[in-house]
């Protein structure tokens, strides 16, 4: 089912929430417990999207399934980096242990009102609680760890094939975000405005 996002004023948007395990990164099937020999799979698009966010001023935030450890043990193995300046901003380990990750990483982030996060995530349970914590855009990623069948029943603004196809779905929905410059032409380009949050979405 879709819904719409609430009504909120012209504001840029400033975090994005995402599910680091299965969707960003896949881990060996079975060598969950040795994640510093398993074979590790970063999704497509994943590390291209981040930095077009960052480009963007979007801070990031993973929940992460695994301890602070592990986490760290496997962000060094993918070569990210949690920092200011980093890859990532922000990781909450034991997400299904929190009453709302999402949640929380709108509060650890500062957000003067939950509505300047947008979350991409790929379980019907983060969907709800991206959902309840209000976000702007609630999107279901349907190449991670959740068929397409198990997503689409729970709350979402749009389901996307794969990350790939996000920083699309923002020029699309976001007004002013266009590219400016000329990557052709040997001139470098300015840097990309903020993403600026539009009137809600319409039923599609």
């Amino acid at each position: 089912m879709t819904y719409l996002p609430r009504r909120m004023n012209d504001r840029h948007l400033q975090l994005a929430v995402f599910h680091l395990n299965d969707l960003c990164v896949s881990v060996q099937k079975g060598m969950q417990n040795y994640l510093s020999t398993a074979a590790l799979e970063k999704m497509p698009g994943v590390e291209a999207t981040f930095s077009w966010l960052r480009r963007r001023g979007v801070r990031i935030c993973l929940l992460s399934d695994y301890n602070r450890s592990r986490t760290l043990l496997l962000l060094e193995r993918l070569g990210w980096s949690v920092d200011e300046d980093g890859t990532v901003q922000e990781i909450i380990t034991h997400q299904h242990r929190k009453d709302n990750p999402v949640r929380l990483a709108q509060e650890n982030a500062g957000l003067s009102t939950p509505g300047l996060c947008f979350a991409a995530v790929d379980t019907p349970e983060l969907l709800r609680h991206a959902c309840a914590a209000r976000v702007h855009f609630n999107l279901a990623i349907c190449n991670g760890r959740c068929a397409y069948h198990e997503l689409a029943v729970a709350p979402h603004h749009a389901m996307l094939d794969t990350l790939l196809q996000l920083p699309n779905f923002l020029l699309e929905h976001l007004p002013g975000v266009g590219e400016t410059g000329d990557a052709t032409s040997g001139q470098p380009l300015a840097r990309p405005p903020r993403l600026r949050l539009p009137r809600p979405l319409s039923r599609g």
